[in-house]
């Protein structure tokens, strides 16, 4: 099925200008379901699309993203993290969040 038959991927979200063929790349694809990174240089965004296509249909979902086609590719071929895994990182980011605060803005140089 060509890209522009899924209406997520003709044009950029933000500034609803139109994707150039070359700009739509198709990342990964796993029996009906495809990844592809969507980059608009009109605004500079970047769009990764899940597309599923399903008997009577297409399902997809979108989400903006400042990570190039290139990033996509490299992070695809690494492992998915598990649940347990986030729901992990949750708990130390907010055991922590004081001090991680505190890090970001010493480093931003923005604390007075």
């Amino acid at each position: 099925m060509n890209t522009k038959s899924y209406p997520l991927l003709t044009h950029c979200p933000i500034c609803h200008s139109l994707y150039a063929t070359e700009d739509v790349k198709l990342i990964e694809q796993k029996e009906d379901a495809k990844l592809y990174h969507s980059f608009c240089h009109n605004c500079g965004h970047g769009l990764l699309a899940y597309v599923l296509e399903v008997a009577g249909g297409i399902s997809s979902i979108g989400l903006i993203t400042d990570a190039s086609g290139t990033d996509m590719v490299r992070l695809a071929e690494y492992q998915a993290i598990s649940g347990d895994e986030c729901v992990g990182a949750h708990r130390l980011i907010l055991e922590n969040s004081r001090g991680l605060c505190q890090r970001l803005l010493d480093i931003s140089g923005k604390l007075a």
